[in-house]
C-alpha cells in the first residue's frame, strides 16, 4: 500500500533538510487525521505543490521525526505498541481538527480502540472516552502522564486529560512498571471516579496542607527519575488531582512502596454548552476544470441538479433531506476514455467523494469534508486526478479539478541525517512587565511577547506560555549550534531585546545572556568569534519604546520537573 501525500503549500524549491524549505510548515503535518496517513501505510510518497516527488517518509524519516516529534526508529519499522501510551499521545499534541471531537477519533487506530463517535459532545468528552477505552485493554499508567496549562495550577482535576494537548511534554514518558505491586496493579472506572491503587507519600511542604500528597505513577522518565503527581483528599478515600500542571520527579521508588493505598480518584465533571439542531439549507457546488484537466468532459450528471454548465465549470445545488442523498459529477477524455467521478452529499453535513473511472457507487467508501480541505487525488492510466474544496461562503463550495501529468510525479533528491537534540531550554513566549513612564512617573503594562528566534531550528516547538529551543548535538557530543538568540518584542514585531541561551561543549554547561543591539546575526557573529563572555546569569539595563526602561534578569536552571529539554530559562524584569 502506497500513500501519496500532495502538500499544496511546499515547493521542492528548496531540500526538506534546508531550513529555507516550506516542508517543515506544511499544514499536512499538523492535522489530526493525517498522523494516521503518516504512519499506517506501508510507504509513502510526499509530493509539493506541482506534484513534483520531494522524496518518501523512509529517506526523509529524519526529517519527518524533526517535524513531529515522533522517534525515527518508528518509520524505520519500529511497533508502535512498544511506546508508552503517554508518548503515543504527545505525536498528536499539536495537531488541530475542524471538529474538537475529532482529535480524539483520530486517534482510534493508534491505540487499537473502537468507540462510537458523537459529533456534538465535545472534543473533552470524546477524548476523556477514548482514554477510558484504552484502559479497557491496557495497564500502563503512563496515560495518566499529562500536565495541564499553567493557567490551571490552582483548579481540581480527575488522572484523565482533556485533549492530546495535555501530553505536550511527555514524550520522555516510558511504560509503567506495574508488577512492582502485583495484583494490585488493575484500576477501573465506577459510578464515582477511577478505582486505583497508587504509592502516596507526604509532601514534605507544610505550606500545601496535611491533605496533599504526592502519588507515583510506577513509570520514569527517560533521565530514569520516577514520576508523581498531587493529589488533595477530600473525603476519606476520595481524591482529587490538585495542581495539574505539575509533574514531579522523585530519585526512587522504593521507598514509597510501603504505603500503597486503594483509592478513588473523581472526575471533574466537563461542563458542555447545549446546541440547538437545525435543518441545514441548500448548498450550491462549482467544480470548475483547471487548464491541465480541461481535455476531461463532464459527460454524466446522474442525480445531479446542473443549474449551470460550461467546458471548465458545471454548478450544482444540493437541496437538504432530498430523495437521493448522493450526487455525481463524471468526466470522460474523448480520445482514451479515462474517467473520474465526483461523488457529492449533503445530509447532515456537506461531504464529497473522488474516485477513478464512471461506475455507480451507492455508497463510496470514504468521504471529504469541504471545511477540513484536506484534498483527495486519484491514479489514473496517464497521470492523477487532485480535487481541493475551498469554502465560499456559508452556503457555497467551488472544487478545483486538476490533472498531473505521470512525468511530473518523479524527482531525485539526495539525504542526510539530522541528530534529534539531547538538550533544550523551555522558555517564556509572554512576558507581563510594567513600566513606569519617564515622563510623568505612570505606570503601563506592556506585553512581551516571543517573536523570532536565531538560528531556527527543526526541533523548537511553541506552546501557549511558553516555546521549546533545542540545543542540536553533533557526533562529537558538542553542541552544532552553540546558542540560540531569542527576541522580545511588541506585538507590532519590533524587537525590544535579546535573550541568548547556549550550552557550553560536551559539558552541558548552561549560560545566558541580554542584549539590545537590533540585528541578531551580528550578535551572533560575535559570539561565535569569542568577543563575548558566557555567564550563567546576568542582569542588564533595557530600555525600548523611547520611554521605558528597567532592568532585565535572566537566569537558567536544571529542569526538577517533567518537560521538553533539560533547562528553565527565567525572566525577571524590574521597572526603574
Amino acid at each position: 500500500m502506497v500513500c501519496y501525500v500532495y502538500l499544496r503549500d511546499v515547493s521542492i524549491k528548496f531540500h526538506p533538510r534546508n531550513p529555507k524549505s516550506t516542508f517543515k510548515d506544511s499544514r499536512w503535518f499538523k492535522r489530526g487525521w493525517t498522523l494516521q496517513e503518516l504512519l499506517a501505510p506501508r510507504n509513502v510518497v510526499f509530493l509539493d505543490k506541482d506534484w513534483v516527488r520531494i522524496g518518501t517518509r523512509w529517506t526523509l524519516r529524519d526529517v519527518a521525526s524533526a517535524i513531529t516529534s515522533i522517534p525515527v526508529e518508528v518509520f524505520e519499522g519500529r511497533d508502535i505498541n512498544a511506546y508508552s501510551v503517554a508518548q503515543r499521545m504527545s505525536w498528536a499534541a499539536l495537531r488541530e481538527t475542524t471538529r474538537p471531537e475529532d482529535q480524539a477519533y483520530s486517534l482510534m487506530g493508534i491505540f487499537g480502540v473502537s468507540m462510537p463517535p458523537i459529533y456534538g459532545e465535545g472534543g473533552a468528552k470524546a477524548f476523556m472516552r477514548l482514554q477510558q477505552e484504552i484502559i479497557k485493554i491496557s495497564d500502563d499508567r503512563s496515560i495518566f502522564a499529562w500536565v495541564a496549562a499553567s493557567s490551571e495550577h490552582n483548579e481540581y482535576r480527575g488522572l484523565l486529560a482533556r485533549s492530546p494537548y495535555e501530553f505536550r511534554m511527555s514524550g520522555e514518558v516510558m511504560t509503567s512498571d506495574s508488577d512492582c505491586i502485583g495484583d494490585r496493579s488493575s484500576y477501573s472506572f465506577g459510578n464515582n471516579g477511577l478505582r486505583i491503587h497508587l504509592p502516596l507519600e507526604t509532601t514534605g511542604d507544610s505550606s500545601r496542607g496535611d491533605d496533599v500528597f504526592l502519588a507515583s505513577l510506577l513509570c520514569q522518565s527517560e533521565n530514569g527519575s520516577f514520576l508523581s503527581f498531587y493529589l488533595r483528599r477530600t473525603n476519606r478515600q476520595q481524591y482529587v488531582r490538585c495542581c495539574p500542571d505539575q509533574l514531579v520527579f522523585r530519585p526512587t521508588l522504593l521507598p514509597v512502596l510501603n504505603n500503597i493505598q486503594e483509592l478513588t480518584v473523581r472526575e471533574v465533571p466537563v461542563t458542555h454548552r447545549s446546541r440547538f439542531n437545525t435543518r441545514p439549507p441548500a448548498l450550491m457546488y462549482h467544480a470548475d476544470l483547471l487548464p491541465s484537466a480541461r481535455h476531461f468532459l463532464c459527460t454524466d450528471t446522474l442525480l445531479s441538479p446542473i443549474v449551470h454548465s460550461s467546458t471548465s465549470r458545471a454548478s450544482v445545488q444540493l437541496e437538504p433531506w432530498s430523495s437521493s442523498r448522493l450526487h455525481k459529477l463524471t468526466y470522460k477524455t474523448p480520445v482514451t476514455e479515462e474517467a473520474f467521478t465526483i461523488y457529492l452529499s449533503l445530509g447532515d453535513s456537506p461531504y464529497y467523494t473522488l474516485q477513478p473511472g464512471d461506475q455507480t457507487f451507492e455508497r463510496p467508501p470514504f468521504s471529504i469534508d469541504p471545511s477540513r480541505d484536506d484534498g483527495a487525488m486519484v491514479r489514473l492510466g496517464s497521470g492523477a486526478i487532485s480535487v481541493h474544496c475551498e469554502v465560499t461562503g456559508r452556503l457555497g463550495r467551488r472544487l478545483e479539478i486538476d490533472f498531473i501529468d505521470q512525468d511530473s510525479l518523479e524527482i531525485d533528491f539526495w539525504t542526510q541525517a539530522l541528530q534529534p537534540p539531547l538538550s533544550g531550554f523551555i522558555v517564556p513566549s509572554k512576558m507581563e512587565l510594567r513600566t513606569r513612564l519617564i515622563l510623568g512617573g505612570n505606570t503601563l503594562d506592556r506585553t512581551i511577547q516571543l517573536i523570532r528566534v536565531y538560528p531556527s531550528d527543526f526541533y523548537m516547538k511553541t506552546f501557549q506560555d511558553m516555546a521549546y529551543i533545542p540545543m542540536s548535538t553533533t557526533d562529537d557530543g558538542d553542541t552544532a549550534l552553540p546558542f540560540h538568540i531569542l527576541s522580545y518584542g511588541t506585538e507590532d514585531g519590533e524587537p525590544a531585546f535579546h535573550v541568548l541561551v547556549g550550552l557550553l561543549g560536551s559539558s552541558g554547561t548552561p549560560w545566558t545572556d541580554v542584549v539590545t543591539h537590533p540585528k541578531p546575526e551580528q550578535v551572533y557573529q560575535s559570539y561565535g568569534n569569542g568577543s563575548r563572555a558566557y555567564k550563567p546569569q546576568i542582569k542588564r539595563f533595557v530600555r525600548f519604546d523611547g520611554d521605558c526602561q528597567g532592568d532585565l534578569t535572566a537566569s537558567v536552571q536544571e529542569r526538577s520537573s517533567l518537560q521538553l529539554g533539560t533547562h528553565l530559562l527565567h525572566l525577571d524584569w524590574e521597572a526603574y
